[in-house]
């Protein structure tokens, strides 16, 4: 009897045990230097993290300054390391991309100079073991007429952060093909390969297309044509440092939209959403978005769309437009893609400056779903997220929503009620958590603050999740574990 009860007690403190409990903690509060500075989390451990902060979309050309403070394990700041962007003559460069690896960020930025007819593109790599930044080493490069005519690049990283991929749509050129120029090197800086060539297609000073690089080292372009149009075209271009492939990707019902490159089981797939064509895919002077239709998954080692589903009749999916992959996690064989509607918007501002024409620009992320599919392509359902919410000038930090899979389910930060949330899917481990209560003012009362989804960081092997909130003008690092 004695061992019979034991045993209950034991099933019993399993079964509590199951409901997991997420403990917060956060640290004092500090301010931005700016409200055009933008925070990330980097390098989480069960040691402390550090944050890269620096000023989003300035136009201040002469000057961009990276800057890294280093935080211990009680969210106690340690130590900040700063360097600015490389330059071209005086104009300095644009930050287009951070890779993140277990010791190092790889800084990529772009710069072009009329004067000195150059397009560049440069790398500087900080390292974390030595607290220190490369001199910038350029990557790329072509001549340039004038700004008008300068060209662009694509840059793309890999699913397993392998491999960077460089492309350069070259400068139009009136009644000629479109001419690019592709670089690939690893994540050590080695450049693997380049290729120039001719496509067919007329030169133009913009083009509707996507890129992507595969774990292998080859690149992939998706090239639309007729984007707004019921005769709208997808073509996928493929380049290996010798030749090009080119297949086609649309077909009649299914007209692939915005699309995420991800790796299943030693597989390259896209995985995003579809529009099929029926009615037009925006309307003139509309705000409402680009229509999509439901959700794909197509096999690039054998170029086979293997999963198209269109929404299911129970699902409210008038305001699933405009849908962008956020977010995709491989786990086994399902498939979770996070997909949220992105819009950006102006007005000019109300009882603003008319000589100055100051602009407000908004943000609406949302409605947002959670589409899960096996590593088959065969659907296992749609889950409707959260609304629409709209966000203005700096407050864009707080729109859109962060996913983690943790403790065997689908964790997803948002402020979707207003303040903090912190959302699971997919597991009876629902949990509990405790949001932080922060004190915003000297001699105020507890207040919930926001989450910035962007900045949620999990750390690898321990229950430790780092992201930052706010409040107003003041921001706090938090710290949740179980």
């Amino acid at each position: 009897m004695k061992r019979i009860l034991l045993t209950i007690i034991a099933c019993l403190a399993l079964s509590f045990g199951f409901a997991q409990e997420f403990k917060t903690e956060h640290s004092n509060y500090f301010n931005k230097e700016s409200e055009k500075d933008t925070y990330k989390i980097v390098f989480p451990s069960a040691y402390g993290f550090m944050t890269l902060h620096h000023l989003d979309n300035v136009m201040m050309d002469n000057k961009k300054t990276m800057v890294l403070t280093k935080y211990d394990q009680s969210m106690k700041s340690v130590e900040t390391t700063s360097f600015n962007l490389p330059k071209l003559g005086l104009r300095a460069a644009d930050l287009k991309e951070v890779i993140e690896l277990d010791d190092q960020l790889i800084f990529l930025s772009t710069v072009m100079h009329k004067k000195m007819a150059k397009h560049e593109v440069n790398v500087q790599v900080y390292s974390e073991k030595e607290n220190t930044v490369s001199d910038h080493k350029i990557l790329a490069s072509f001549t340039i007429d004038g700004y008008s005519k300068s060209g662009f690049y694509n840059i793309a990283i890999s699913p397993d952060q392998t491999k960077i991929a460089i492309v350069a749509n070259m400068p139009f050129v009136k009644k000629t093909q479109e001419k690019v120029k592709i670089w690939v090197y690893d994540n050590q800086l080695n450049l693997l390969w380049e290729q120039s060539e001719t496509l067919n297609y007329d030169s133009k000073r913009a083009y509707q297309e996507n890129i992507f690089v595969q774990n292998s080292g080859e690149v992939v372009m998706n090239k639309i044509s007729n984007a707004y149009k019921k005769t709208r075209l997808s073509q996928l271009l493929t380049f290996n440092g010798n030749s090009v492939e080119t297949q086609s990707f649309s077909s009649p019902g299914f007209l692939p939209m915005e699309m995420k490159l991800i790796n299943v089981h030693g597989k390259s797939m896209f995985t995003g959403f579809f529009w099929n064509g029926k009615s037009s895919v925006i309307k003139i002077n509309s705000k409402e978005g680009k229509n999509n239709d439901g959700a794909f998954l197509y096999d690039l080692s054998t170029n086979n769309l293997i999963g198209i589903h269109e929404w299911s009749d129970d699902l409210n999916s008038e305001d699933l437009k405009s849908l962008h992959v956020v977010d995709v996690k491989i786990i086994n064989d399902d498939i979770f893609m996070i997909g949220e509607k992105h819009l950006e918007d102006s007005e000019f501002r109300k009882n603003g400056n008319a000589m100055t024409n100051e602009l407000d620009y908004l943000y609406t992320y949302g409605s947002s779903i959670i589409v899960n599919f096996d590593t088959t392509g065969t659907l296992k359902g749609f889950m409707p997220l959260f609304n629409s919410k709209q966000y203005k000038n700096d407050q864009k930090e707080k729109g859109s929503l962060s996913a983690l899979y943790l403790e065997n389910g689908l964790r997803i930060f948002s402020n979707n009620s207003n303040n903090i949330s912190f959302d699971t899917f997919y597991t009876d481990n629902k949990g509990s958590f405790a949001k932080p209560i922060i004190i915003p003012f000297e001699h105020g009362t507890g207040t919930v603050p926001y989450v910035l989804p962007k900045t949620v960081r999990a750390v690898k092997n321990y229950g430790i999740v780092y992201y930052i909130s706010h409040y107003r003008d003041r921001y706090w690092f938090n710290k949740m574990t179980w």
